[in-house]
């Protein structure tokens, strides 16, 4: 009978001591990023386990390995995961990419036949109104009166000559 070894153990002591192994330094993100995503694509996976893997990895870390993810797995989770949800079938895949985050931070998943206001990047609803141009706000109707507000105060006086200096040193360009 073959006994095996404690894999978390031998994981767990790897990361307390990495200067005992410099030679597959590079190998550890890889292989982390490569078990995750076995788990993140096993069949038994729900969003309440997602949702455990998303706070023992850290947003951060789950939203690097999401990201480094192909199209089609991101695709396939979120199509196992909220099969219901009406955009799905038109969804781009960076929708699916927010999707999948949005139920890994708490999202629920639609139900068979549910529909739900929900703010949408793959499709702006037609009762909302389009967005102020920013062309078209005040900051940008400004009309300037000519005077320098922010020069730091200068003496009469002195401004003056500086005034007089400078039409005297202009050259003209020929």
């Amino acid at each position: 009978m073959a006994l095996d070894v404690d894999g978390y153990a031998v994981l767990q002591a790897m990361a307390s001591a990495p200067e005992a192994f410099p030679d597959i330094r590079t190998e550890i993100p890889k292989a982390a990023r490569a078990l995750v995503v076995k788990q993140l694509k096993a069949r038994s996976l729900r969003v309440a386990s997602l949702r455990l893997i998303r706070e023992v990895l850290g947003s951060e870390s789950f939203a690097l390995i999401a990201d480094g993810m192909s199209e089609a797995e991101v695709k396939g989770l979120v199509t196992r995961l909220d099969p219901h949800h009406p955009s799905l079938k038109t969804a781009t895949p960076g929708w699916h990419r927010h999707r999948l985050t949005a139920l890994a931070a708490g999202d629920a998943p639609f139900r068979k036949g549910e529909t739900r206001i929900e703010d949408s990047p793959a499709k702006p609803r037609a009762t909302e109104a389009p967005p102020e141009r920013a062309l078209a706000s005040r900051p940008f109707s400004a009309v300037w009166d000519g005077k320098d507000h922010d020069a730091p105060p200068t003496k009469e006086g002195r401004d003056k000559k500086d005034k007089e200096k400078d039409r005297k040193g202009k050259k003209k360009k020929g």
